[in-house]
C-alpha cells in the first residue's frame, strides 16, 4: 500500500491513538527496620522483584493494568497498519473513524461499507469494527455496526465465535495476520443482519409487544401491578418513561413493526441512556457496556417476535 507509514501515523494522530504501551517491570516495596552497628533503629526499604508487570500509556503516564511475563503487547501502530493490510483485497472498505476508550485501555477502527443499505424506508450505513485492548482485558474482535441515517441510531455486534477474536499470546502477531478473513466474515454477517432487518420490517407489534420489551429493558413496563411501579425507583420509573417515549418516536417514523420496536431501544442508548462521562464514553458503553447489552437483549426480544 502506497505511503502506508504516512497513513498510519496520520490515523493515529488524527484520533488520539498516538500512544504506545510500555510492559514496566513491577517491584514490591517493604519497609524494614534493622539495629545499626550504634545500637539504633534503622529504617529501609527492601526491594523485592515480582512476576507481574505494569502496563503504562506512554502519552496519560498512567498505568492501565497489570500482567504476567507470557502477555503480549500489541501497539496501536501494529493493529493500525495491519487492519490497512489486511483492507487492501475490500475495496469497498475505508477507515471512518478510530479512537482510544479510557485512557488507552481499548481502541477501536470503524471500516465505512461503500454505499448505503435499506431497511424499509431507512438508509443504512454499514461497518466492520475491530476493537483491541491494550490492558490485556479481552483479545482483538472483530464485528460489525451499523448507522441509521435518519435518527442516528448506533447499533454494534460482536461475536462470541472463536472465528472473530484473538487472544494476547506469543502468536498474536502471526493471528493478526488473518484479518482479511475476519473482514470478510463481517462483511457477511453485515449483509445478513440487513436482511434480518428487512424482515423485522414485515412483522407488525402489538402494545403487549412494546409493553414487554419495556420491561425486559427496565424491570417495569405500564402493564406492571400498581405496588412494582410505586416501589421502583426514581431512575427506573424516568427509564420507563423516556424508553416509551423513544419506541412512539420511532414506530411512528418506521412503522408499527418489529424493525421500528427494536430502532426504539437502540434511539435510547444512542442517544438517552446513562453512558460513562469521558471521552468517547457513549461509543464504549455501545460498543462493550451496558448499552451493548441492552441493544443486544432488543435484537434477540425483535428476533423471536419475528418468528412467531
Amino acid at each position: 500500500m502506497e505511503n502506508l507509514d504516512l497513513k498510519v501515523k496520520e490515523i493515529l494522530v488524527n484520533n488520539g491513538l498516538d500512544f504506545e504501551i510500555v510492559k514496566v517491570p513491577l517491584v514490591g516495596k517493604q519497609l524494614v527496620t534493622s539495629v545499626s552497628s550504634s545500637g539504633e533503629l534503622v529504617d529501609d526499604i527492601k526491594l523485592t522483584n515480582s512476576p507481574y508487570y505494569g502496563l503504562l500509556n506512554s502519552k496519560s503516564g498512567n498505568f492501565i493494568n497489570t500482567v504476567k511475563d507470557g502477555y503480549t503487547v500489541s501497539q496501536n501502530s501494529e493493529v493500525v497498519e495491519l487492519v490497512l493490510r489486511g483492507m487492501q483485497g475490500f475495496g469497498e472498505l475505508s477507515v471512518q473513524k478510530a479512537g482510544s476508550i479510557n485512557d488507552g485501555r481499548k481502541v477501536y477502527i470503524q471500516l465505512a461499507i461503500e454505499g448505503l443499505s435499506k431497511v424499509g424506508n431507512d438508509s443504512i450505513k454499514r461497518y466492520v469494527t475491530i476493537i483491541d485492548s491494550n490492558d490485556g482485558s479481552t483479545g482483538l474482535g472483530v464485528g460489525i455496526g451499523d448507522l441509521t441515517m435518519s435518527c442516528q441510531n448506533q447499533f454494534f455486534s460482536f461475536y462470541r465465535s472463536g472465528q472473530a477474536k484473538m487472544r494476547h499470546t506469543a502468536s498474536l502477531e502471526t493471528r493478526l495476520r488473518e484479518i482479511p478473513s475476519l473482514i470478510s466474515l463481517a462483511l457477511e454477517n453485515s449483509l445478513r443482519q440487513i436482511d434480518m432487518y428487512n424482515d423485522f420490517v414485515k412483522v407488525g407489534v402489538s402494545d403487549k409487544n412494546i409493553h414487554d420489551m419495556v420491561k425486559l429493558q427496565v424491570g417495569i413496563s405500564k402493564l406492571s401491578s400498581v405496588g412494582d411501579i410505586a416501589d421502583a425507583s426514581a431512575k427506573v420509573s424516568n427509564a420507563m418513561e423516556t424508553l416509551y417515549e423513544m419506541i412512539r418516536v420511532e414506530v411512528a417514523q418506521k412503522g408499527n413493526n418489529v424493525w421500528g420496536l427494536h430502532s426504539g431501544v437502540t434511539r435510547w442508548t444512542t442517544h438517552e441512556k446513562s453512558a460513562p462521562r469521558r471521552e468517547n464514553g457513549r461509543i464504549e458503553s455501545a460498543m462493550l457496556s451496558t448499552n451493548y447489552k441492552t441493544n443486544q437483549k432488543s435484537l434477540d426480544f425483535a428476533r423471536e417476535l419475528a418468528l412467531v
